[in-house]
Parts: structure tokens; sequence; C-alpha cells
């Protein structure tokens, strides 16, 4: 089967009978893989899978005739079984991303302003991410992306390319700041999980990138008060995203039995700097860390959003 992750094409051939690759398409990997969708060819990633009960990768080579290519034993993708190969495949598709010039941002989420431009939330978590998008889609905004963010540089700006589509988030969001989400599911410990894979209007803004007007690192809280705002500047905005940047492609989102540690090529080297740099020179004056209360700092970030 053919799949595209985040405009990253995968092939996946082997042992397929049992629904291996729809596993990689359920309600679950779409929190963590962006866009997963059907593709016709050039790969640049090709996994060959076996069946197995437990999950390995016993063969990675790299940049062979332009492509990544990987054997793995494992089981079918499913949630609190058998998550690995989900976050197997995020590594390696952030790791192709990146030689393709574009960036997997992780534990970020991107929200459209009014002013059409984007918003890029990152944080660690539980810094309130989740809770910007549900308080931008109680406000009608466009949520790009719910949790891996697909970033390129185009001229002197960043632009959201893909994005995560599957939302989950904690119900207390809607008695605390009196909004209402339609929800599609639940999980287990009762979160909300609202499904955006079908949302027509993301789709066509994705497919032609939004320009990130504004970068913000979070630490939002239920039980704080109002909101304050620090700038980032200089060499801190290339250090605090270059976490965010270079996470998933060194297997800092953990799966069993351990992420690996792929080679970083000449060519990621060169795209990772060309993302700092840019945000560095054009994001100095419009990066902020954001402290307090989810409510109030959305609400001053969709002002300043509007004036910058």
């Amino acid at each position: 089967m053919d799949l595209e992750i985040g405009g990253v094409p995968f092939s996946i051939t082997g042992e397929l009978d049992d629904g291996f690759p729809e596993g990689l398409r359920s309600l679950f990997a779409r929190r963590y893989l962006p866009d997963v969708r059907e593709t016709n060819g050039g790969e640049r990633v090709l996994i060959e899978r076996f069946k197995g009960e437990r999950f390995r990768v016993f063969s990675a080579v790299y940049d062979h005739l332009g492509r990544d290519e990987y054997k793995i034993e494992s089981g079918v993708p499913s949630a609190y079984g058998n998550e690995a190969p989900v976050f197997f495949t995020l590594q390696a598709a952030a790791r192709a991303g990146a030689k393709e010039g574009r960036i997997f941002v992780t534990d970020s989420v991107g929200v459209v302003s009014p002013s059409g431009r984007a918003v890029l939330f990152v944080g660690y978590p539980h810094t309130g991410k989740s809770t910007m998008s549900v308080l931008a889609l109680a406000s009608g905004l466009p949520v790009l992306s719910t949790e891996n963010t697909v970033v390129e540089v185009r001229g002197d700006s960043l632009y959201i390319v893909g994005g995560t589509d599957v939302l989950v988030y904690d119900p207390r969001v809607e008695g605390i700041y009196g909004i209402k989400v339609p929800y599609d599911t639940k999980t287990k410990s009762g979160y909300r999980i609202k499904d955006l894979s079908s949302n027509r209007g993301r789709l066509k803004l994705l497919r032609k990138g939004v320009e990130i007007n504004m970068i913000i690192v979070l630490h939002a809280a239920f039980n704080c008060m109002e909101a304050s705002f620090s700038k980032i500047s200089g060499r801190k905005v290339r250090k605090t995203l270059w976490y965010f940047s270079t996470a998933l492609i060194k297997g800092l989102d953990y799966y069993e039995p351990m992420p690996l540690h792929v080679p970083v090529s000449d060519e990621i080297n060169r795209n990772l700097w060309d993302f700092l740099q840019t945000a560095s020179k054009g994001y100095s004056d419009r990066m902020f860390e954001a402290f307090g209360n989810h409510g109030a700092v959305f609400d001053r970030v969709m002002e300043m959003a509007e004036s910058t």
C-alpha cells in the first residue's frame, strides 16, 4: 500500500493481510501522524513488514536510491496494545521530510487567527496546546494541526503545510470557559476526540500553506489568572525551536523497545539550519513565552496577531 504521511510518500509492503496499513490510518494513529492519505508511488520511505507479536526494526538502510528502507516485525498498530509502529513511522516520516525541507515540529498546534495568518503554539505536554485548539474551534477559527505540525521555509517566512488532524482534549475546558464544541468520540479515560480530517476549509488552507505570523511557547493552566508574556529573540529562538524541530528525528518521542538512532545527513542539517535561521531572523519580535490562564492567553494572542 502507498501512503502519504505529512507530505512524505511511503510504500508499505510485506505481510499486510491482517490490516497493518489500515492501523496507520486509524483515529489513534492520526493523533500523531500528520495528514495520512493514500497516494500513488514515488516513495521516499519503504517499509517491509513481517508479522510478529513484538515490534522491532531489524534492518534500516538510509538514503538508498533516494529513499530510506526499513524491515520491521510488528503486530497491527493499535492504541494501548501496539503503539510502537505508529511512533516509528512518525520518526521515519520526520527524517524523510527533513530531507525535503519539511520540518516536523513536535508538541505543537497551528491555529489560523482572524488575520488569516497562523499562530504556532509549541509547548511540553500539559501546557495548554489542546485547549488552545478547542478555544479556536469554539471561536470559529481553523485548526491546522493538533499535535505535530509540518513547516516549510518560504523566503523569509515559515509556513504550515501539514499537521495532525485528530484533537484530544480535556472536557473540563467547556465548563471552565463556557464553550461548547461538538466531538466525535471519547478515549477510555474520558477525554474527548474531534476528527478534523474531513474539514474542507482546513485541507484547502494546507494545500496552499499558511504563513506563520507568531510563535507562542505555552505555559498555561486552568488554575491561573490573567496572562503575561516574555519576548524570545536571537539565539533563544534557535535554542527553543531546536528541540521541537529535531525531537521526532532523534527519537525523543519514545517507543518500545527503543527508538532508532537515525543518521542526520548534510541535507537534513542544511534544512534544519535554514529553518532555525529563518525563525531567528524573522520572528525575534514575534515569538513569546506565554504564562497564565488558557482563555486569557488565547484572547491576548489573537489580539496581538491582529496588530502584528
